[in-house]
């Protein structure tokens, strides 16, 4: 039985939430801005999974995942923890036991020990942080992961590392282990190339952080273990991952979730018709949401009180999320121009996805 934070609707506090879950005031208006031009694509994709908070609540975007990934037509869920296990075994004389591993979006229990507990295994790490920005997640992994590492010194974290700096560790060394999707639902401005996206090269740049020198005077060292779900070379092959409903009905709770966080009561989230679409400019996948009708909305901001209308337009496209997919050589060079230093990468025999180890040292 799931268990709500508020027994009612009508008890439901979104700045409860706080401003890491809680959706951005600002990332609306910019995705409805009345010109297409000057939208910015994707603002609300890092909300596809929330999850309920009073019953009743439609907002389920992160119990869709749940359902989708234990399903055997989840390509992403089902092929990348084999390639995880294996990567962790080749750069484990690289990165030396007893680091720091920050789990970035462990997901639920499922994805956790799938993902997640093959790779303590092998890399032995003195600390696990679990970060996301939904603290169930963050709790998921928590239990699990002090249940099966007695051992292990297991903290939890929740933030949105998107905007947020990693906190210091006291170990010489991290690890942020990344399974790529909450990256690929980073944001992107119209015409914009991959490598020209200054969203994901700030986030890149914001893991690596700006630390400062340790007290022993050596450097702290941060590793990035990146995958990826890559650019195929079929358009309808990436296409097809978002045909089960779902993984369709992780994105369409976003609408819903702006009706919940934004009070938006006159908003009708029922009034768009959902379809991702490939941006091979951009490598892409951009998750449309085409309204069926006109409607204008009031939108509020929980913690400063302020209000703004906000206008959909009948047959206008809204891109609220995106998926990128950029090829292997692609993402070698934003981690480069992002400040890592890019040590090696590997695919899977499909080709279906990459993943990268990278470095980056402190800035003292």
């Amino acid at each position: 039985m799931y268990n709500y934070n508020f027994a009612r609707a009508e008890d439901f506090d979104p700045a409860a939430l706080g401003p890491s879950c809680c959706m951005n005031f600002d990332s609306v208006l910019h995705s409805f801005t009345e010109n297409p031009d000057e939208r910015i694509n994707g603002a609300l994709g890092g909300y596809i999974f929330d999850v309920p908070q009073f019953p009743g609540d439609l907002v389920k975007g992160g119990l869709h995942y749940d359902k989708y990934a234990k399903s055997e037509t989840s390509v992403i869920p089902q092929r990348q923890p084999a390639l995880l296990e294996q990567f962790a075994r080749r750069i484990k004389d690289i990165v030396k036991p007893g680091a720091s591993f920050f789990d970035l979006g462990p997901g639920p229990e499922y994805s956790i020990r799938k993902n997640t507990i093959p790779a303590l295994k092998v890399l032995a790490p003195s600390l696990y942080i679990p970060v996301d920005i939904e603290s169930e997640f963050t709790e998921d992994a928590y239990n699990v992961i002090s249940q099966e590492f007695p051992d292990m010194n297991v903290r939890r974290l929740a933030m949105n590392f998107h905007k947020e700096i990693l906190p210091e560790p006291e170990t010489e060394t991290s690890i942020i282990w990344y399974s790529g999707s909450t990256f690929g639902n980073l944001s992107s401005l119209p015409g914009q190339t991959f490598l020209e996206n200054k969203f994901a090269a700030n986030h890149l740049g914001l893991l690596k952080g700006a630390q400062q020198d340790l007290e022993n005077g050596k450097r702290h060292t941060r590793y990035l273990v990146l995958l990826m779900d890559g650019k195929k070379e079929a358009t309808q092959d990436m296409l097809d991952i978002y045909a089960h409903p779902d993984a369709a009905n992780c994105f369409k709770s976003v609408v819903f979730k702006l009706k919940r966080d934004l009070l938006a009561h006159d908003f009708d989230p029922e009034a768009f018709i959902y379809e991702p679409c490939w941006n091979g400019r951009n490598s892409t996948i951009e998750h449309v949401f085409t309204a069926t009708k006109t409607q204008s909305f009031r939108i509020t901001n929980c913690f400063t009180s302020e209000q703004a209308t906000v206008r959909a337009v009948e047959g206008e496209n809204y891109v609220l999320a995106n998926s990128m997919k950029p090829s292997n050589k692609e993402m070698q060079q934003l981690l480069i121009n992002s400040g890592w230093d890019h040590l090696l990468s590997e695919r899977d025999p499909d080709k279906q996805f990459h993943i990268h180890l990278a470095r980056g040292y402190s800035q003292g």
